[in-house]
């Protein structure tokens, strides 16, 4: 029985060892991997961002010079025919009359045909100059359409960019939660395999203990076989002391499997309370990004009311809390406004009819989820204040 309850320890020793060096381990450089994915992957969006504001930029630019130019050729067009205009106008006022006076009054054939020559280059110059000025302009205009075109494009392109940026980030909060789960894991681990290894080295001394008694007790029985007198007492006070010790080996061995039943039960089912509270007000500012809307009853990126909020990040480490502001309370341990720190939850009202709750942040702020029609925010102790606090048990 004793050799069973060993081996026993001795294989538990050995499936943490393998937990600890191998499963855990794996898992964390898997999570490190898709972290360090993640960081390569806004790196890339973020020059992809700078690369399109760039571009979008130098297309503005042309938006601007398209419409001048367009105005420009606007103007000179009305001009000329403006000019137009006032030259048959004065034609027709001035000395010479009319156009018509204009050619009759030549001296001779030669002179009119001359004159009717003047009058029809004059016209058909500023009708062509009127005419290329039209083609220009709808020339710019053509261009400035696909100008306007592209920018459109660019800027849904940047759009999305900036969703995809948004996209990593969460990813980048969710992993990094994962991964300071992963170590609690793994320090929850090591403290099993030093117990299971501390009781395994007590089990075999432990037997080590036994064995020594039972050779003394038989030692004592063959020294006994030599006088015939002396056996019962010997051999009664060997198999006395043999049973003694038997009996205080096994209360021992006993007790140190009871030993690390409880190390290991303990270990294992502690809530964690020193959790890593600059992981907290990480988790909750990241939220202040996303553009989560209030939603009465949500607890989720699509949104969220207040308790809903404060469930969610201490869900990501490990901590179960009821989505209800007065059942929260019981989840703290109350204290003063003023001796909150980061991580701690702030309550509005009286305790057990709190109607509000946020998470402390620091520096006199905290995050939470105000009202319908807001989204989720930093708020200022100054511009409305708890009325007590709270530290997560």
């Amino acid at each position: 029985m004793k050799r069973q309850v060993i081996s026993k320890m001795m294989v538990a020793a050995a499936v943490f060892t393998a937990i600890l060096g191998g499963g855990s381990y794996v898992f964390a450089s898997d999570t490190e991997h898709k972290l360090d994915e993640v960081n390569a992957n806004i790196a890339q969006k973020q020059s992809l961002v700078n690369e399109g504001q760039k571009k979008l930029s130098k297309l503005q630019d042309q938006q601007f010079n398209d419409e001048a130019e367009i105005k420009a050729l606007t103007k000179n067009i009305n001009a000329r025919k403006a000019n137009l205009s006032d030259q048959a106008r004065s034609a027709q006022v001035n000395d010479t009359g009319s156009l018509i006076e204009f050619v009759t009054n030549s001296k001779n054939v030669s002179d009119a045909l001359g004159r009717i020559a003047t009058v029809a280059t004059m016209v058909n110059a500023n009708n062509q100059t009127l005419s290329d000025q039209k083609k220009d302009k709808l020339k710019v205009a053509a261009d400035k359409q696909k100008i306007d075109l592209a920018t459109e494009q660019q800027k849904k392109l940047n759009e999305q960019l900036r969703n995809d940026m948004a996209d990593l980030a969460v990813q980048k909060v969710e992993l990094k939660v994962k991964k300071a789960k992963e170590d609690a894991d793994k320090k929850k681990a090591e403290e099993v395999l030093v117990a299971t290894k501390q009781a395994a080295e007590t089990a075999k001394k432990a037997k080590d203990e036994a064995t020594a008694a039972q050779a003394l007790a038989t030692a004592n029985k063959a020294a006994a076989a030599d006088t015939k007198n002396m056996v019962n007492n010997d051999s009664g006070n060997a198999t006395s002391k043999s049973n003694n010790n038997t009996n205080t080996v096994a209360n021992n061995t006993n007790a140190a499997v009871q030993t690390v039943a409880v190390k290991s039960t303990n270990t294992v089912s502690t809530p964690k309370t020193n959790m890593d509270t600059s992981s907290v007000v990480g988790a909750a500012l990241s939220l202040t990004r996303m553009g989560i809307p209030y939603v009465w009853g949500g607890e989720s990126l699509s949104g969220m009311d207040c308790s809903g909020l404060t469930a969610y990040v201490y869900s990501q480490f490990g901590v179960s809390l009821p989505h209800n502001t007065v059942a929260q309370e019981g989840y703290v341990t109350y204290e003063s406004v003023s001796q909150a720190q980061p991580g701690d939850l702030l309550f509005w009202g009286s305790k057990g009819g709190s109607y509000h709750v946020a998470i402390y942040i620091g520096g006199g702020q905290f995050v939470h989820a105000p009202t319908e029609g807001k989204n989720v925010s930093v708020g200022s102790i100054g511009t409305f204040a708890p009325s007590f606090a709270g530290h997560i048990k």
